[in-house]
């Protein structure tokens, strides 16, 4: 008797079951990806100071929370003369004299940050360049929250100036460290005080 050949039918998986074993590989996928992106082994580009305990570095910074502190960095930044250069600015009587006295700060901000000149004339400035003697002595630049965004994302920031205004500024954004996604930035210039506003 010649053997007969059973068909044997496979029973295709339904998209149910798919996609209930699908769902742990994509949530796995996707968090890998998120923190590629979003966290630095160097964790330290811009601010002295290491991450702090109270803020969640597994997740990543997300939501409302970075939100927040970037919120908090456009509103708070600050550009100020310490209180050597404000005497100096002070006791000048004249405008054009006082317009001189900025001027002469931006010459030498230029020289100070001369190995860090981009190739659009701009002075990127970092924590540690900040701790210059010279520019200590005359410039006091305040960045908040840099605690909060060391190791997941870069704070780029430069010095330039302002021909309208005839002021110096600085600018920074604070971006993914993928370069992808820009969280804030903003421009902030040097406070020169009520004398110069008339």
């Amino acid at each position: 008797m010649p053997h007969q050949k059973k068909n044997i039918y496979l029973k295709k998986p339904s998209l149910k079951k798919i996609a209930l074993f699908s769902l742990p590989l994509i949530a796995i996928s996707t968090s890998f990806l998120f923190s590629v992106s979003c966290k630095n082994p160097n964790a330290d580009l811009f601010s002295d100071e290491k991450p702090g305990e109270d803020v969640n570095r597994d997740e990543g910074l997300i939501g409302e929370e970075l939100a927040q502190k970037v919120r908090e960095v456009i509103e708070n930044a600050a550009f100020k003369m310490t209180d050597f250069a404000k005497k100096e600015y002070q006791i000048l009587k004249s405008s054009t004299q006082k317009d001189k006295y900025i001027q002469d700060l931006w010459e030498k901000i230029k020289v100070w940050f001369k190995d860090s000149k981009d190739s659009l004339g701009r002075y990127v400035f970092y924590a540690e360049s900040l701790s210059h003697p010279d520019f200590s002595k005359y410039l006091d630049v305040y960045i908040p929250n840099l605690r909060y965004f060391a190791g997941n994302h870069i704070v780029y920031c430069y010095f330039d100036w302002n021909a309208e205004k005839r002021n110096i500024y600085y600018y920074f954004k604070i971006r993914c460290l993928d370069g992808k996604q820009t969280e804030g930035s903003g421009k902030v210039f040097l406070d020169l005080g009520k004398d110069l506003e008339e």
